[in-house]
C-alpha cells in the first residue's frame, strides 16, 4: 500500500458499483480488518449514495457515526484491528511510523517494551474483548505506560533494567475485571474508538489531503 491517497475526488470512489473502492482508503486511514471490509465499507457506500462527502475528513466523520451505531461486539472487533502499543512486528506502514521513535529519539529500551507487553496482557484481561488504543501523538512509548497503568488502577515503579520486572501473576491478583457490556467496559470501548478516529485524522493530515 502506498503512503498516499487519491486526490479528494471522492466521487470516483463513492459512485463505484461496489464498496471495494473504499476499502483501501479505509485501511490506510484506519487498519485492515475483516469487519472493515464486510461491514464498514458497505455501510459507508450505502450512506454516500444519499449524502456523499466532499472531503476525506467528512468520510471519516461519517464512518465514526456509523461505527457508533453498531452493536458493541462489532465495535470491539473494529477496535481490535489496531495494533497494540509497543508491538514491533506485523505493523501497517502508518502504524510502524507512529510507533517508531521520532527524529533525535533513541530506540525504545527493551524494559519499556516488556512493560508494555505485560500491561497490554493485563488490560485485555481486565476488559475482555478490547484492546488498549491511545493517540500517541508523537509521544515516546515510555510515556504511554503511566496512562495504561492508570487505566488499570495499578501503581508500579517506572521500568528500569536495574530493577526486577513485576510478576504477571501477582499483578493479576490486583486486577479488577470489567465484564463485556458493563458500564466501565463500554466507557473504555468508547474511549478506544475515539482514539482510533483521532489517529485516523492525524494520518490524514500527514498525507496532506482534506
Amino acid at each position: 500500500m502506498t503512503d498516499s491517497l487519491p486526490p479528494p475526488r471522492l466521487d470516483l470512489l463513492i459512485h463505484s458499483p461496489t464498496p471495494a473502492s473504499l476499502t483501501p482508503v479505509l485501511e490506510q486511514l484506519l487498519e485492515a480488518s475483516p469487519v472493515l471490509t464486510s461491514k464498514l465499507a458497505p455501510d459507508l457506500h450505502a450512506t454516500f449514495k444519499q449524502s456523499p462527502p466532499k472531503t476525506y475528513a467528512e468520510l471519516l466523520d461519517t464512518a465514526a457515526t456509523l461505527v457508533a451505531k453498531w452493536d458493541v461486539a462489532d465495535q470491539a472487533l473494529f477496535l481490535g484491528s489496531h495494533p497494540r502499543i509497543g508491538e514491533t512486528i506485523g505493523l501497517s506502514s502508518a502504524s510502524a511510523k507512529e510507533q517508531q521513535p521520532g527524529q533525535g529519539q533513541q530506540q525504545t529500551p527493551g524494559e519499556v517494551l516488556k512493560r508494555l507487553s505485560m500491561l497490554n496482557a493485563l488490560y485485555e484481561e481486565a476488559y475482555p474483548g478490547l484492546r488498549f488504543v491511545t493517540f500517541v501523538n508523537g509521544r515516546p512509548r515510555a510515556e504511554v505506560i503511566p496512562e495504561l497503568q492508570s487505566t488499570l488502577s495499578l501503581a508500579l515503579d517506572p521500568p528500569s533494567a536495574s530493577t526486577p520486572e513485576p510478576r504477571l501473576h501477582s499483578l493479576r491478583e490486583k486486577l479488577k475485571i470489567h465484564p463485556a457490556g458493563s458500564g466501565p467496559w463500554r466507557s473504555e470501548l468508547q474511549r478506544g474508538t475515539e482514539a482510533m478516529w483521532a489517529i485516523a485524522k492525524s494520518r490524514l493530515g500527514k498525507l496532506g489531503v482534506q
